[in-house]
């Protein structure tokens, strides 16, 4: 894992607005893309974190300015099994 993160916020605010949000399928299995502008608290922000080998594991950045937040996400849908050192496996019970 790879994580940098700094943030610099106004401490008298607690406004959260989600102002558009979009998930998209990627061409690769199990991959998806997620967008998200909000308008919060942030004077001025930046997170990049890189995860592998645990649930969502994927690219995360995001960047604030003055109130608002652009968020790039670009995660795997499945979740990391931490005993077996692999990726769960679901099986559908059919009845």
């Amino acid at each position: 894992m790879i994580s940098f993160n700094i943030n610099l916020r106004n401490p008298w605010s607690n406004r959260f607005e989600n102002l558009w949000n979009r998930v998209y399928n990627t061409p690769f299995k199990n991959k998806f893309l997620e967008l998200e502008v909000t308008r919060d608290f942030t004077l001025v922000s930046f997170m990049f974190n890189w995860t592998v080998r645990q649930s969502h594991a994927g690219l995360d950045i995001e960047l604030g300015l003055f109130g608002h937040c652009v968020h790039f996400n670009f995660y795997d849908l499945r979740h990391w099994n931490s005993e077996k050192q692999a990726w769960e496996i679901y099986e559908e019970n059919l009845l």
